[in-house]
């Protein structure tokens, strides 16, 4: 524990575009309770602290653990107060009270991706010779000098002499992840800079940065929250299980997996005839897919048994996705959707429509998988290639579907053959 340290936790109560967000449940609990538990399990602060005016707020915050010695004056609650008011009003206060800290932390309130592993590396890089602050970090997405300037529509070159340049001959630029900031409080407290000459960055990847300013920013962040919880603990168990540990218990574990795959693809008549029943009362149908399903789409994507079955087995970065997902969304000949069942979003579907028909492309969400969900979306990827057919006078009257299925995918070896489909190279296909 470093002597004279504090992390204050900035958590006001007023939040326009999300009411209440500071202590919305965010999977499974008040986001605010990321940023207290990171900084209290990382260890180095002798205070952990909340600055707000909102009395839940400050019961919330002491029900995880942080002190809240006062409540945030009127000045400092209000929409116009930066952070740097709210925390020389901290200094203030705590220095009346005749305590005063060498090194700090801003935390902000909505930052689930803070871990005690990064708040413990950045105050390690603040002890380095000649650093006033330390900001977490992370790199445009797009260079950012080859943006444009709308006026009246038109759209010109924001920086014209970095048009003709290719974006990876432009160096990187980075901006704030907009998590914490530590810093000295001796500089701060004389120029009221979070920011100054002296900042080191550390750069954190993009999956783990997201601004929650909206509903749709909301969704996307708890995604990448639980993408990232999942790589975690799989990361976790492969480490158990090379280290020997509790061997017994994957080897179980296997085992009921095994037998329970084996009891869903039994072929006796009164499972198929639930299945039926059940297939009756769904109302499936698809919707086009949008930009905000992109997390939902990547998360998909990289489950284990879709990255299995897949020609490319490797786990597929969020920037490669990112990418070629708006791409896609652009392209004439490609549609994508989301299956669903009622307001159940079940699985996605891509179809690339070429001169003599479509390819088929799908995945069922893991927790939709072994129910009857995969035969129903071939059907509606059907409907869809035949109203498709309508539409384009020019096309042969047989259209032909296809899809890549690799030969030990068994569930979707089942399903083509189940809905009338040939095989042919290396998948199936099907004359409408």
């Amino acid at each position: 524990m470093r002597k004279g340290t504090i992390a204050m936790i900035t958590a006001r109560g007023g939040s326009k575009r999300i009411p209440r967000k500071n202590i919305r449940d965010f999977c499974g609990k008040p986001i605010l309770a990321y940023s207290i538990e990171a900084a209290l399990s990382s260890g180095i602060f002798d205070e952990v602290m909340v600055s707000t005016e909102d009395t839940e707020i400050a019961g919330i915050a002491r029900q995880y653990g942080a002190a809240v010695p006062f409540l945030r004056s009127a000045e400092t609650a209000d929409d116009y107060a930066t952070t740097a008011d709210v925390l020389l009003e901290v200094f203030a206060q705590y220095k009346a009270a005749g305590r005063e800290f060498q090194s700090a932390c801003c935390i902000y309130p909505t930052a689930p991706f803070v871990t005690a592993e990064k708040l413990k590396h950045a105050m390690e890089c603040l002890e380095e010779e000649g650093t006033d602050s330390v900001i977490p970090v992370t790199a445009f997405s797009f260079p950012p000098m080859r943006g444009f300037l709308l006026e009246n529509g038109e759209a010109r070159y924001a920086f014209p002499e970095y048009a003709p340049r290719r974006s990876q001959d432009i160096p990187p630029m980075y901006h704030d992840c907009g998590q914490f900031y530590c810093f000295r409080v001796a500089p701060f407290l004389e120029n009221r800079q979070l920011v100054s000459v002296h900042t080191r960055a550390v750069i954190v990847p993009e999956m783990e940065v997201q601004d929650i300013d909206s509903e749709q920013d909301w969704r996307l962040a708890e995604l990448k929250y639980r993408f990232m919880r999942e790589k975690t603990v799989d990361a976790q168990k492969e480490s158990d299980f090379k280290g020997g540990a509790d061997l017994r218990r994957v080897e179980d574990s296997k085992s009921k997996v095994n037998l329970k795959n084996e009891e869903d693809t039994k072929d006796g008549s009164e499972s198929r005839g639930r299945a039926d029943s059940k297939i009756a009362t769904r109302h499936c149908f698809l919707r086009k897919a949008e930009r905000e399903d992109m997390g939902q789409l990547f998360l998909w994507a990289n489950d284990k048994e879709v990255r299995k079955n897949s020609f490319s087995m490797a786990p597929i970065s969020y920037e490669e996705h990112r990418n070629w997902y708006g791409n896609k969304l652009q392209e004439e000949n490609t549609r994508i959707y989301i299956f669903c069942d009622g307001d159940l979003e079940v699985g996605a579907l891509r179809l690339e429509f070429g001169r003599e028909g479509a390819e088929i492309s799908y995945s069922i969400a893991p927790e939709f998988r072994g129910k009857g969900y995969g035969q129903e979306l071939i059907f509606q990827a059907e409907q869809e290639v035949r109203r498709w057919q309508e539409s384009i006078p020019a096309l042969p009257e047989r259209t032909v579907i296809k899809a890549q299925v690799k030969p030990e995918n068994q569930g979707s070896n089942k399903i083509f053959t189940k809905a009338g489909y040939e095989i042919y190279s290396i998948g199936y296909q099907k004359i409408l």
